[in-house]
This record gives C-alpha cells, structure tokens and sequence, in this order.
C-alpha cells in the first residue's frame, strides 16, 4: 500500500513540475516576443526620427548627387 502511495506521490510531483516548466516557458517565450516588439518599435521610432530631422548638410549632397545624375 505504500509503495503505491509512494509511486502516486511520485507521479504527481512530475506532472507539477512538467506544468511549472510549461508554464515559465510560456511566460519567457511571450517575455521574448514582447522585447522583440519594443525593439521594433523602438528602431521604428529612431527612423521616423531620422526622416523627419531636417540635415542640411544631407540635402546639398543629395541634391548634389541629383544634379549630376540629370546632366550627365
């Protein structure tokens, strides 16, 4: 009768931490994605940033660089 207690008791505690596993792997997996999603939103961000900042220096060398394209 023990034994077979003592096998149950067994059995239970493997499924409890086959669970916990389960569920702190969820938990990273969906910790992952989220960084993943703020890092592109983030790098999203420095982008628009980047568009919208008007660089003078950028703009001559581009234009510049049109200029030449068009004569020649």
């Amino acid at each position: 009768m023990m034994a077979l207690l003592s096998s149950l008791l067994s059995l239970l505690d493997r499924l409890w931490a086959t669970w916990e596993a389960d569920k702190l792997r969820r938990q990273g997996r969906q910790e992952a994605e989220k960084e993943a999603a703020d890092e592109a939103e983030r790098q999203r961000d420095l982008a628009h940033r980047a568009v919208v900042v008007d660089d003078p220096d950028r703009s001559d060398r581009l234009r510049k660089r049109f200029d030449a394209a068009a004569d020649g």
